[in-house]
């Protein structure tokens, strides 16, 4: 246990070196929590609610004090797409929702907003039938994301 313990705490002191503005637990819910406490235990509850998944998806969108450093590339647009599949078809319908800021984020779009107009007026053109398969719809996407924000994926 001591051992254990030893490990930790030699963890958490050499991990500061790298921590940006979340601390040495990473960027992630646990970040956003406890944000800006640098105590050894907060920091440990931090990097165990980032340890529920959530980071992951922080790192992968630039959400949740994590920085994306580059856009994504089409695997990755195109699992975003089959994850959301429903809601973002809804969202795209009315132009606007939580799915196209997401989606706006995998392809470094930096207006969310002009994207999901973008999107709605492409509706047709992104949503062929009601059979569409994440592949195409990624790829219908990529062409509106292509002259609305600058993006070739």
């Amino acid at each position: 246990m001591k051992k254990l313990l030893v490990v930790v705490a030699v963890a958490l002191m050499t991990s500061s070196a790298f921590a940006a503005k979340y601390g040495s637990a990473g960027c992630g819910l646990g970040s956003m929590i406890f944000e800006g406490d640098q105590t050894w235990w907060k920091q440990v509850l931090a990097a165990t609610t980032n340890g529920t998944g959530v980071q992951t998806i922080g790192i992968t969108l630039g959400t949740s004090n994590c920085d994306s450093p580059a856009p994504l590339k089409v695997g990755q647009a195109e699992a975003y797409v089959e994850a959301n599949k429903v809601a973002l078809a809804n969202d795209i319908a009315r132009g606007n929702g939580e799915t196209i800021v997401g989606l706006s984020k995998v392809y470094g779009c930096t207006n969310a907003a002009q994207f999901g107009q973008a999107l709605k007026s492409n509706y047709s053109t992104i949503f062929t039938s009601a059979n569409s398969t994440s592949a195409e719809i990624t790829h219908n996407i990529n062409g509106v994301a292509a002259s609305t924000c600058n993006t070739q994926i």
